[in-house]
């Protein structure tokens, strides 16, 4: 689709990210949503494979986090993990996972670009996939969502993650 710069933090340097136009297919997924610091993503991470592991749920993708607040920086910030699950023979999804949820995630089109690096670089990433939002003139149609490819539990290096930023577009 195009490149996108977006301005460091510290407003220095400037990424450059390709943004795309990907098709998300439908998928099953236990959520764990919750307000609070997004310090407390690894420990929500934790707590929802343990969840999906009790309830013997088969993990079927990478753990994502769902943005429903523009402002990471918030104590009370809406977001929630969320891990795609293999459904049920009749495919179904549980509605509830202990303090989980289950649910549907519908096919969806949505601007992606892929960071590789520490996530506390993210914000760059989210910015060059708005930007593009905005170039095109589309709206946004859902939260932001970082899919975390080769996540920390990976063991990998900081340099060596990958992760996808998203947001579901309406033209």
């Amino acid at each position: 689709m195009g490149s996108f710069a977006a301005s460091s933090a510290a407003g220095e340097a400037r990424v450059i990210y390709d943004v795309d136009i990907v098709a998300v297919p439908a998928q099953a997924a236990v959520c764990l949503r919750r307000r609070g610091p997004l310090s407390e993503i690894g420990a929500r991470m934790r707590r929802l494979r343990a969840l999906v592991a009790e309830a013997g749920l088969t993990p079927a993708g990478p753990m994502t986090a769902r943005f429903y607040d523009a402002d990471a920086a918030r104590l009370d910030l809406d977001y929630d993990v969320s891990l795609p699950v293999l459904p049920a023979e009749d495919g179904s999804v549980p509605d509830a996972v202990g303090e989980a949820r289950g649910e549907w995630i519908p096919l969806h089109h949505a601007l992606r670009a892929v960071h590789q690096g520490p996530c506390d670089a993210l914000r760059d990433a989210w910015r060059a996939v708005d930007e593009a939002r905005a170039a095109l003139g589309y709206t946004a149609s859902g939260p932001f969502t970082e899919v975390y490819v080769k996540g920390r539990e990976s063991g990998a290096a900081p340099a060596e993650l990958l992760t996808e930023v998203r947001l579901p577009y309406a033209r």
